[in-house]
């Protein structure tokens, strides 16, 4: 139990629970439940969005209060599970966590119109869900594989609508494989897939209008890398990152005229470098 008085705010307090059981002996569960508040440093935070012309709108109603916005009020609930095993002489664990985030009062941080950024407070709902489940197993000697999965459902009332909030990615996969051998190779490969993202409206340079909000394509990113190690002392190694060569078209909007109406460098929902290959050594001194 937390209680604390601010000189605009006033006192509030912010209670949490956290309770542990293993009904056996590798078995944990773990859950949580509790309220929480913050004033938001809204300029600090959201400081991508000003590389772009886009305009900045407090709208706040209280004057008595930071840019006239109550602090951000929430509840939060979670649950994990976590159980280790053993499968062929080899031990493994899985876990899967369950969180759910209830705003009762937000400051909503509203790009839906092209060419501003607006702050409110929350007229409406707000909501996040995260439910990740993550498999770590050894399936020979030395070669560990982790697995992990989330989904991510994250809505806000934007203007009277309900809407997923932007750049969010609803669908995320993850795969990861290392092995290493005796005489201290090393190599590690990773795999990841995000899914789609709402993107908000965007100006559009060829009718002076605006594009209408859409999704971001899914896509895929690989990392590998290949070490090599001598008496724990010298390490030489090489390796590659975003070895799909993927990137976002056009991730600066209006780059050409970066003082007009439509320059937007803050809606960023892939990589924006490409392919890199690297390679270097590292000496231990002791």
């Amino acid at each position: 139990m937390r209680g604390d008085y601010h000189n605009l705010f006033g006192a509030f307090v912010t209670p949490r629970l956290h309770v542990r059981y293993a009904p056996w002996e590798r078995t944990a569960i773990r859950g949580s439940v509790g309220r929480a508040q913050r004033t938001a440093n809204i300029l600090a935070e959201n400081i991508g969005y000003m590389a772009s012309a886009r305009t900045f709108q407090f709208m706040g109603t209280d004057a008595s209060l930071p840019y006239g916005l109550k602090p951000e009020v929430a509840w939060n609930y979670g649950v994990n599970l976590t159980q280790k095993f053993r499968l062929g002489y080899r031990d493994g664990a899985f876990s899967a966590d369950y969180y759910y985030t209830n705003f009762e009062n937000q400051v909503v941080v509203d790009v839906e119109n092209a060419h501003s950024v607006r702050f409110y407070n929350l007229n409406g709902a707000s909501f996040a869900n995260s439910l990740q489940g993550q498999l770590d197993y050894e399936p020979i000697i030395n070669l560990d594989v982790r697995l992990a999965y989330r989904w991510y459902d994250v809505k806000t009332t934007y203007g009277g609508m309900l809407k997923e909030r932007p750049l969010v990615a609803k669908h995320r996969a993850f795969a990861n494989i290392g092995y290493e051998t005796r005489n201290t190779w090393r190599f590690d490969y990773t795999v990841n897939w995000v899914g789609t993202k709402r993107v908000a409206s965007l100006h559009d340079h060829v009718t002076g209008g605006t594009q209408p909000e859409f999704q971001s394509p899914s896509f895929i990113q690989m990392n590998a890398q290949v070490s090599k190690t001598w008496n724990e002392v010298f390490e030489v190694y090489v390796g590659g990152e975003n070895l799909t060569n993927y990137m976002q078209e056009m991730p600066i909007m209006g780059s050409d005229n970066p003082f007009g109406t439509g320059f937007d460098a803050s809606m960023i929902w892939g990589p924006v470098m490409g392919r890199n290959i690297y390679a270097g050594m590292r000496w231990l001194i002791r």
